[in-house]
């Protein structure tokens, strides 16, 4: 089985080069990516049909679109990309993902999301890397 690696994002201008790095070790590591796209419910709330379900429908629909993105880029560099978009709170998600596609590591490219949140919902601190630092092959 090969290396699988997470890469939870958002639509944030700062994760653009995050997400290149990210991609360049997948690459390297010719390893199949996760990328995931959180609507962030706990910042909205839990909508009901409301004028906030709409709102959570734009941000799903930014999601996706920003996912179809990262796929296309992973076509281009030779990277096998599967986008996933959820809603709740991002380091939950974030940590459930991680579990359910037994990920071997975790490299966040999104704002606002932390390696301790990630830690203090059970991920393990060895599968999380710094998307601003090198990781090697």
């Amino acid at each position: 089985m090969g290396t699988e690696i997470l890469i939870p994002t958002d639509c944030t201008d700062r994760s653009g080069q995050r997400l290149r790095r990210a991609l360049d070790v997948a690459r390297r590591k010719d390893a199949t990516v996760h990328a995931l796209y959180v609507v962030d419910t706990q910042r909205y709330g839990e909508p009901a049909l409301s004028s906030t379900e709409v709102l959570i429908e734009c941000f799903e629909d930014e999601g996706r679109d920003h996912l179809r993105s990262l796929v296309e880029e992973g076509k281009r560099q030779g990277v096998a990309v599967d986008g996933h978009c959820r809603r709740g709170d991002p380091a939950t998600e974030v940590a459930r993902a991680a579990e359910e596609f037994s990920v071997d590591l975790v490299i966040p490219c999104l704002s606002g999301v932390t390696a301790s949140q990630l830690r203090h919902k059970g991920l393990d601190a060895d599968r999380i890397a710094d998307p601003r630092a090198p990781v090697t092959a």
